[in-house]
């Protein structure tokens, strides 16, 4: 892969509340360093590839998006390896995630562990006002619409392409308006349900192949390409049939550890 490019490896495209084999839950690598929600990691990553890991961009604290988060920081106390994950968020994210998670109670709270000097995991609360930098790469990240608090993101390098990040939502418009500043080629978006279920898509904060259609005119422009996750398997032909008959040439349904290169 290029210096200029960005490589993004699909961990798992799953969904909540059923995993079976081949649906694995949300996880995007970035370049080997930034992870897109870690729904499965830990079961991905060998030793090698677990130790470059050093940032987690976290949409929100539902199971199937977090469930990684654990393992990989015991993983990683346990080898030894000395590196800290940062958890980027918002406030509202990374508060439940502490206070429900690392709490000493479900699992260790390991911004304390091994040592609270040098902790394996620490929280970076980031806002929506502007774009920040990390490790080289520009992020940008802003509200989306779902039923807890909930953030996607914007993800390149200073003067090239990017790529956006959805993770689960509704309906929303204030994503697509910051994804319209931005020089987008990819954008990975979720797709829930099938049409036939669009009340209990809108109730849950999710979206179906024709709530898709109504979001994608509201890009300006479209990305060259669109990246459907988050397929409920027991819905899978139903909801590809209705992908195939919206007749979007950039449309692409992901599968488990499928690359994207930038």
């Amino acid at each position: 892969m290029g210096q200029e490019g960005i490589e993004v490896e699909n961990q798992g495209v799953g969904r909540r509340r059923l995993q079976v084999p081949g649906h694995n839950c949300p996880a995007f690598l970035i370049d080997g360093k930034i992870l897109l929600d870690a729904g499965t990691i830990a079961l991905s990553l060998n030793i090698t590839e677990e130790h470059s890991l050093g940032w987690i961009l976290l949409t929100h604290v539902h199971l199937d998006h977090i469930k990684g988060i654990p393992f990989l920081l015991d993983n990683l106390v346990t080898r030894r390896t000395g590196n800290t994950i940062t958890v980027l968020s918002g406030k509202d994210v990374l508060h439940d995630l502490g206070k429900n998670i690392f709490n000493d109670r479900i699992w260790p709270d390991f911004s304390r562990i091994p040592t609270p000097a040098r902790p394996v995991l620490r929280y970076m609360n980031i806002g929506t006002s502007r774009p920040f930098l990390i490790d080289g790469y520009r992020i940008t990240m802003e509200k989306v619409h779902h039923t807890v608090p909930a953030y996607g993101y914007i993800v390149g390098k200073p003067g090239n392409k990017a790529i956006a990040y959805t993770g689960d939502t509704g309906p929303t418009d204030r994503f697509w308006e910051r994804m319209a500043a931005r020089d987008v080629k990819h954008l990975i978006t979720e797709t829930s349900f099938p049409n036939r279920l669009e009340k209990l898509a809108l109730a849950t904060g999710h979206l179906t192949p024709s709530l898709l259609e109504g979001e994608i005119a509201k890009m300006s422009p479209p990305p060259e390409k669109i990246f459907i996750m988050h397929r409920k398997p027991q819905f899978l032909k139903e909801i590809d049939m209705e992908m195939r008959a919206l007749e979007h040439d950039n449309i692409k349904l992901l599968k488990d550890g499928e690359v994207i290169l930038i």
